[in-house]
């Protein structure tokens, strides 16, 4: 048998994690994920993401690619890199944020952050993959979010830490939204300014305005208000409009060009890899 790791060919999470479209969805990720004062701290004290925001990305994005795509081997690999990192990230807040006072601890491998973390990244892929790709049926965001709890036990959370189902999941991050639990640090900021205007090339630089309306398009209106990021009826209506046009392009698009090579890589080598218990 063929090594596939924790997914394989017929899962939804292979569906919606080769495309590469979804990707256009990493800084909205991002964003949420650090409107969580205790998460910006963690990131802003303990990452390159300042300092070095593409080789922080890439790194990222490559371990995400081998836990999803990778053999069991692959997979495990990049969970054990991962935990590593973020047993070293913990400190305290330096100032009230929300509903967190100064001197508040946290730590990387805190359950209530992984979980932000996993949960807003479950979202921000069910919900770019809609956007841009294709509607899922209600069975398969539901099988995508279970999919999606063997790498959050891999990296850390315990099944009873996740929200049982999807709509649980979209229940837990509305709330979140809504909460006091987030708001924009001063770290927050900075972190927030690097995602949406890194140091690009000037040729490239009309990207960053095409990223900045994406995000803003994408984000909940309660986080963009955090951020102070303006959005106005008409700005939604340009991207109703661009967001179709894009959506029709994409489909157009043959497979083979809609999956990174890096992705078609991993799955090539699980086809070629004989299989393994798949044990922790």
């Amino acid at each position: 048998m063929n090594d596939h790791g924790y997914y394989g060919p017929g899962s939804v999470t292979w569906k919606v994690g080769q495309e590469t479209a979804v990707l256009l969805g990493g800084a909205r990720a991002v964003l949420m994920q650090i409107a969580h004062p205790l998460v910006a701290a963690g990131v802003s004290e303990h990452s390159s993401y300042l300092s070095d925001p593409f080789g922080r990305t890439e790194h990222t994005f490559l371990l995400g690619e081998m836990l999803s795509f990778g053999s069991t081997a692959t997979a495990r690999k990049a969970a054990r890199t991962i935990n590593s990192l973020h047993a070293h990230v913990h400190g305290t807040l330096s100032t009230r944020a929300g509903a967190f006072a100064p001197g508040m601890a946290y730590r990387a491998r805190d359950p209530e952050l992984l979980l932000w973390v996993h949960a807003t990244l479950v979202d921000t892929l069910l919900e770019m993959y809609t956007l841009l790709v294709g509607p899922l049926s209600a069975e398969e965001q539901e099988r995508y979010y279970q999919e999606s709890k063997e790498s959050g036990r891999l990296l850390g959370l315990s099944p009873n830490a996740m929200p049982a189902t999807v709509n649980d999941l979209r229940r837990y991050v509305n709330e979140m939204v809504y909460s006091n639990k987030l708001a924009a640090t001063p770290q927050a900021r900075r972190l927030a300014q690097a995602v949406l205007y890194p140091p690009l090339p000037t040729p490239l630089r009309p990207l960053l305005h095409l990223n900045l309306q994406f995000t803003c398009g994408t984000l909940p209106q309660p986080v963009r208000e955090i951020y102070g990021l303006e959005w106005s009826a008409r700005q939604q209506r340009l991207f109703d409009w661009s967001v179709r046009g894009l959506r029709l392009s994409i489909a157009r698009l043959p497979l083979s060009l809609r999956v990174l090579p890096i992705t078609r890589r991993l799955i090539k080598e699980g086809s070629l890899r004989p299989s393994s218990p798949k044990k922790t």
